[in-house]
């Protein structure tokens, strides 16, 4: 009774850890599920091969040995690993390359463009064989589902959008009738399902349902945030960037970068002096989009401080649904998509493993 208790665990487990994986990555937050597409660090990570990603806000400051993903100049994520450490950043090598990738002409890695480290146990990373190609085929079918949906209902529901919402929209439904039904069982009958190792797929579940709360939450705030740029008003204003003569503009461009499958719904608001080509931007999963601003420079001669900041949103709501609550409270659309993505994580958390447990 026991082994087949804790086989059944096991499998369990097995299937919240993968979905949990695979959450991650759609999320866009490389906190879950990191992979490489090269064999550039072979032999400790293989070509497809995955790894568990934790990230930077919370591992602090890399030292040489660790694995670190960090975002190259061109926007591109690359996992290498630290060799050294110099006052202009990290320096970062394949461990199958002969040559770092700063000897290749990259600029050493600053802190604020590593965004994850590859969990290490022993100083060994742990791997997750083939990850990259179950993200890819995740990616095909996300991409394939888009395609049917914008076939059979039209602009309206087209997109990963309409697909995410109506995923949800039967998730919520099917777990608003599981827990009537579930009220209407004895108590006595649920205490009869709890495992003889003290474990209740209920809370696997919970704790799936918690995950997926943290990593949605993690993927629209951690991103987001203040990003501010010191102008320069000076008579006369040499070249350079964002130096400009008193009361004169300069243009810059403001780059916004969607790391995960599902697109995002990004609000733009602005410091004094600075004005915006556009304050709501969609930007679809795995690209980036550009928002064209003008600062101005005051009539006094100094450095000024001006900012753009960022709200995030996951789109697996109606756009229309996160501008209404957006126009309310920015915080409003952040409570309801998380929300929404609990319930439906425990909806489909009770398909697959408590109604498996009860048969």
């Amino acid at each position: 009774m026991i082994l087949q208790t804790t086989t059944r665990l096991l499998k369990i487990i097995l299937i919240i850890v993968v979905a949990a994986l695979l959450v991650g990555q759609l999320l866009g937050q490389p906190i879950l599920l990191g992979y490489v597409t090269s064999d550039s660090m072979e032999p400790t990570i293989d070509a497809n091969d995955g790894f568990v990603a934790v990230p930077a806000a919370v591992t602090g400051d890399p030292t040489p040995g660790d694995v670190v993903v960090y975002e190259a100049t061109d926007g591109e994520l690359v996992t290498h690993r630290v060799v050294n450490e110099t006052a202009d950043g990290y320096i970062t090598r394949g461990d199958a390359n002969p040559v770092t990738d700063q000897d290749q002409g990259d600029l050493p890695v600053t802190e604020d463009r590593i965004v994850a480290r590859a969990l290490q146990l022993g100083g060994t990373v742990l791997t997750i064989p083939g990850a990259g190609m179950a993200a890819a085929k995740l990616d095909a079918v996300v991409v394939t589902t888009q395609q049917w949906v914008l076939d059979k209902t039209g602009s309206q529901l087209g997109g990963i959008n309409g697909v995410a919402t109506a995923v949800l929209v039967v998730s919520l439904v099917g777990y608003a009738l599981e827990t009537v039904r579930d009220r209407r069982r004895s108590t006595l009958d649920t205490r009869e399902r709890t495992d003889d190792i003290g474990v209740t797929p209920r809370r696997l579940v919970i704790a799936f349902s918690l995950f997926m709360v943290v990593g949605a939450s993690a993927a629209m705030l951690v991103p987001a945030g203040a990003q501010s740029m010191t102008l320069v008003s000076s008579q006369p204003a040499p070249d350079g960037d964002l130096i400009v003569e008193p009361g004169e503009t300069t243009e810059t461009t403001y780059q916004i970068s969607n790391t995960g499958f599902t697109p995002i719904v990004v609000y733009l608001e602005s410091s004094e002096g600075v004005d915006l080509e556009r304050e709501t931007v969609v930007v679809s999963g795995k690209d980036s989009a550009a928002v064209e601003a003008t600062l101005e420079a005051p009539e006094e001669t100094g450095h000024f401080e001006r900012s753009i900041y960022e709200r995030r949103y996951l789109r697996v709501l109606p756009r229309s649904m996160i501008g209404g609550l957006y126009d309310v409270h920015p915080w409003l659309p952040y409570g309801m998509i998380v929300a929404s993505l609990g319930g439906g994580a425990y909806a489909l958390g009770r398909v697959l493993v408590i109604e498996d447990v009860r048969e």
